[in-house]
């Protein structure tokens, strides 16, 4: 049994979704994921500012690779502003379909 893989914005766009009120079971078909429990764990990381845990492979790298506390603060600050670039290009591309952008 092989573990998927999503990306980033596969996960972000799920989230989204379901914190719309749209059903873990529709978000699942919708995306091809294979368990809305994903959904609720990649929400749980967001919620919990674990931004680098969505990004990982699937596994248990986190045990060993506990963020990027080792990267200096200059690359930590450089990440969070790109992931927030990311966030808000999913916002954009939400607005821009409901027409409200």
């Amino acid at each position: 049994m092989a573990n998927n893989r999503y990306s980033y914005e596969t996960k972000l766009e799920s989230i989204r979704l379901l914190n719309e009120g749209v059903p873990g079971r529709k978000i699942c078909t919708k995306l091809g994921l294979k368990s809305d429990g994903l959904i609720y764990t990649w929400r749980k990381y967001l919620r919990n500012g674990d931004y680098q845990r969505l990004r990982q492979q699937p596994g248990k790298q986190y045990k060993y690779n506990k963020g990027d506390a080792a990267l200096p603060l200059v690359e930590q600050q450089k990440i969070t502003i790109k992931q927030k670039d990311e966030e808000l290009e999913v916002v954009k591309k939400y607005l821009m379909k409901e027409g409200l952008w």
